[in-house]
């Protein structure tokens, strides 16, 4: 296990030599070939694994709390904000923060959230490019979006984005894994999610479990347009399979979120000018192939979404609630499986305190702990990760 507490010094960039820069010439031409994945997946079992809650606590009260993860100014910039539940009620934070997002400076930070307690840790620096470049012996310019998971083994996951080259149309993705609960971490390692050239794509939403014990990472691409897609990972890390959720060039962050074993929903943020409404793609096989995009009501002023089924059956949408700006962000509640959408909650509205930038309220991440709790992160004007967590007794009051 290894902490990355005493770094060695940093490795020179290789040579980039006229033969390598032809290669990498073929390799771009290549890319448009498909995926090689297609074909040794064929025994895999599209069944999602539905974990069972706790069932609701019997005339509990209405609880609704918010709070910040970590004090102002720790950077002068945060975002992208996820976290995952660690069983006893507690929680395990992660964001990227520096003075701006893609600057060289910027680090993913780690908190954790008490929950006998109702506390956040002092939240701690976990990488950062000078550390990646020593774990995955690559150039690394700068780092971006992280995403948790714990798989059935209780290990976290965390799944994250680097750029060598470019701008996001230059991430790779890696991970690390966690056997204590965030304390310690294993050396990272560089996902191939392109048997051909390994760039381009990033995460942002929660993965999904299969019934082997297999993950599925929602992952999106910016090279050559924006597009949707689903890894199959198994336990070791190991890329299984790569499924197209889109095709279409404006669509990315997709939120998987499955209804019973072998239907789910992905909830769409939309790039495109034409149309400021979100997007969803159905699945009806496990998430093995997905619908052509279509418009919901709902609007999307080019923003992440987070989509979330409940352990009673009703779905949870949190988005910036307009077609421009990220002003509002609001909690939409469905309870016929996505074909109808009520707005029931207002987390922010209008516009942050005087004196403030602005920057808006945006990449939410929800999920619902084993306690039965709901849970959301999001990134509060730029400058703060915001906390709001309630419970099933809340939600019901406001339908």
């Amino acid at each position: 296990m290894i902490t990355q507490k005493h770094l060695p010094p940093l490795k020179s960039a290789r040579a980039w030599t006229g033969a390598s820069a032809a290669a990498f010439f073929a390799l771009l031409v290549a890319v448009f070939l498909p995926p090689l994945y297609k074909g040794f997946s064929r025994d895999l079992s599209w069944i999602f694994a539905l974990r069972p809650l706790p069932a609701a606590a019997v005339g509990a009260s209405p609880l609704y709390r918010e709070d910040f993860v970590q004090g102002e100014e720790l950077t002068r910039s945060v975002h992208c904000p996820s976290l995952v539940d660690l069983h006893d009620g507690s929680l395990l934070a992660f964001w990227y923060g520096g003075t701006r997002e893609g600057a060289s400076d910027v680090a993913l930070y780690q908190a954790t959230w008490s929950g006998r307690d109702r506390k956040w840790t002092s939240a701690c620096p976990l990488t950062d490019s000078a550390h990646a470049r020593i774990d995955l012996d690559r150039y690394i310019r700068k780092i971006g979006n992280a995403v948790p998971y714990r798989d059935a083994r209780g290990r976290i996951w965390l799944f994250y984005v680097t750029v060598s080259l470019g701008g996001w149309s230059g991430s790779s993705i890696n991970y690390m894994v966690s056997e204590d609960d965030g304390c310690t971490w294993r050396q990272a390692k560089r996902l191939v999610t392109s048997p051909i050239l390994n760039m381009g794509t990033l995460v942002r939403s929660a993965p999904v479990e299969y019934s082997d014990g297999s993950i599925g990472l929602p992952v999106y691409s910016e090279l050559c347009g924006k597009r949707g897609e689903l890894l199959r990972l198994a336990t070791d890390g190991t890329i299984l399979d790569k499924i197209w959720i889109t095709r279409d060039r404006t669509f990315l962050q997709p939120s998987v979120v499955p209804l019973d074993t072998t239907r789910a929903i992905s909830f769409l943020r939309n790039s495109g000018e034409e149309s400021r409404r979100i997007f969803r793609s159905d699945s009806g096989d496990g998430g093995r192939s997905w619908s052509a995009p279509w418009r919901m009501t709902l609007p999307n002023p080019d923003s992440a979404v987070i989509g979330l089924k409940a352990r009673d059956g009703e779905l949870l949408l949190v988005f910036n609630n307009m077609v421009i700006d990220r002003d509002d962000l609001s909690l939409a509640l469905s309870t016929d499986e996505g074909r109808s959408w009520k707005i029931v909650h207002e987390f922010e509205k209008g516009m942050p305190p005087e004196g403030e930038d602005i920057e808006g309220f945006s990449y939410p991440f929800l999920i619902q702990s084993d306690d039965g709790l709901f849970h959301l992160l999001y990134s509060w004007n730029r400058k703060r990760i915001k906390h709001v967590y309630f419970n099933e007794a809340w939600l019901r009051s406001m339908i």
